[in-house]
């Protein structure tokens, strides 16, 4: 058993670190195959970003959302990096069955911690395989947020976790019987039962039992390493290490979501001067490498939850956009595309798929998935580990309206609206003012009834919905009648308000955004 034990962990421990530090090499050349991004966007105020980060995980505080996931889920995590030295300990086992730590092995402070973050991160594993059993995705359908997750690595990843913590536990109580551990004591709070049980079994049994157990929790942790070195694009085991630059990295130091204004657009790292644009300025995305390094980063770091998926109003409403699968599809995509492109350019299948395309032309992403988007951002508002949905469907929009000009009819219609009326329904300038005949009182426009604005003490910016939609306007007209209820002097823009160009840009038509913007 011994000889068996030792042979097999040092071969599965040799094999794996050797694969896996080929992976990380991989990971990093890959996500170099990116864009760069404006200078600073990425790394301004490190202390901050590494404060950030530091909240994020030992407080967990996006996980936490979701309750007793979130709990469970801060044990399986944390256990996984400090319990790290009961690997250490149970080689040590194999070659000495007694063996513990030196200097902190028999500290009572440290076997306390092993015993209850150990118990709770199998309790925390058990807890989150039956939440997954509870949410199914053959007996929930769409309403599953497991729905289009890679299952199967999925279990492969619970179990391993649910095997090395039952191991430590397991080691962990052998331990007090070959030491003798005759009565209750803190080291073994949770374990001594089952030091009680294994006292009253013969040396040889006891150090069999160790060989058994150290081997197997060094064998399914150097199998997972194994089979996640060989699967760099098994997000639901890499997120573990990506998860920690993808949020130091985020858009916000001060740990935002990356919400509110959209990004400019760039090329080459640098924003594009819309007066003078390079002639080599590249127009949004037509290709996974034109993705920033932060996108691919994204790409790689999703671990398949499918919060952003549950809470999609797109694929809520029975649309094709799911967040999560749209991040899936283009990491596998990468990945494949990835040694085509750091072989230089070689042929392959998978380096001539169009990134946005319909099933028959082998498409990535299919246009319906790529125009349900409402970029509402509650996929990003989610998102435990801090991946930027909206950002990169944008970005693919700008190409499909700048380059490709292709989109629904409808979009097309509301853009030739905007740049011709100002508005998204083509209506005329003076329909702007028509709300003002429903109060009964006055309300000055700016160029008709005032010149100077330092005449009133507020400038009412209404908006397009706000002047021509009917259920809008009932909310600027009850606005209106509150400032004059409480005696504030104010005036509109009227007919001369223009759009502001938001709902082009969300659309992926950046240049008439910019126009609206500055008009």
């Amino acid at each position: 058993m011994q000889l068996a034990a030792i042979i097999v962990s040092l071969v599965l421990i040799a094999v794996g670190v050797a694969l896996f530090c080929r992976a990380v090499v991989q990971i990093y050349r890959f996500v170099r195959l990116g864009q760069p991004v404006p200078a600073g966007l990425r790394t301004d105020d490190p202390g901050r970003r590494t404060v950030t980060l530091a909240k994020e995980f030992l407080g967990h505080t996006r996980m936490n959302k979701w309750g007793v996931i979130g709990f469970a889920h801060w044990f399986v995590a944390v256990g996984f990096f400090t319990l790290l030295l009961t690997i250490v300990n149970a080689v040590g086992q194999l070659f000495r069955a007694d063996w513990i730590l030196p200097v902190i092995g028999d500290w009572a402070p440290y076997n306390v911690f092993v015993e209850f973050i150990g118990t709770m991160t199998v309790l925390g594993i058990l807890t989150l395989i039956a939440v997954r059993q509870l949410n199914r995705p053959d007996k929930a359908g769409r309403k599953s947020r497991f729905a289009g997750s890679k299952t199967g690595q999925a279990y492969f990843v619970e179990a391993v976790i649910l095997v090395v913590g039952v191991c430590i536990f397991t080691l962990h109580a052998l331990e007090g019987a070959q030491h003798h551990v005759d009565g209750y004591e803190a080291s073994f709070f949770l374990s001594y039962p089952f030091v009680s049980w294994f006292s009253g079994m013969d040396l040889s049994t006891l150090q069999n039992l160790t060989y058994f157990f150290a081997g197997l929790k060094i064998a399914t942790s150097f199998i997972w390493m194994i089979v996640v070195a060989l699967n760099t694009n098994m997000g639901v085991a890499w997120h573990r290490f990506l998860a920690f630059p993808n949020i130091w990295f985020k858009r916000e130091a001060d740990g935002g979501t990356a919400l509110g204004e959209l990004q400019p657009m760039t090329s080459g790292g640098k924003p594009i001067d819309w007066e003078d644009p390079a002639e080599d300025a590249v127009f949004g995305v037509s290709q996974v490498e034109q993705f920033s390094w932060k996108g691919l980063l994204d790409f790689s770091t999703c671990t398949e939850c499918g919060r952003c998926q549950s809470q999609c109003p797109a694929w809520n409403t029975g649309k094709p956009l799911s967040p999560k699968l749209l991040i899936m599809s283009l990491r596998d995509h990468a990945y494949a595309k990835a040694p085509y492109l750091l072989a230089g350019g070689e042929k392959s299948m998978e380096a001539e798929r169009p990134l946005i395309g319909t099933v028959e032309e082998n498409g990535v992403i299919d246009p319906d998935v790529l125009w349900s988007c409402t970029t509402c951002g509650a996929c990003v508002e989610q998102c435990p580990v801090d991946i930027e949905h909206v950002d990169h469907i944008v970005d693919m929009r700008r190409y499909q309206v700048m380059i490709e000009s292709a989109f629904p009819s409808e979009a097309g219609t509301m853009l030739k609206n905007l740049e011709k009326k100002g508005n998204p329904w083509g209506l005329a300038k003076k329909q702007r003012l028509e709300w003002l005949k429903e109060l009964d009182f006055e309300v000055p426009v700016v160029g008709k009834d005032i010149e100077d604005l330092t005449e009133v003490e507020y400038l009412y910016w209404v908006g397009c919905a706000g002047a021509l939609e009917d259920r809008a306007k009932k909310t600027t007209k009850a606005f209106a009648e509150l400032l004059h209820m409480a005696g504030v002097k104010f005036a509109i823009m009227g007919g001369d308000e223009k759009c502001t160009g938001d709902s082009a840009r969300r659309l992926g038509n950046e240049p008439l955004f910019q126009q609206l913007g500055q008009e």
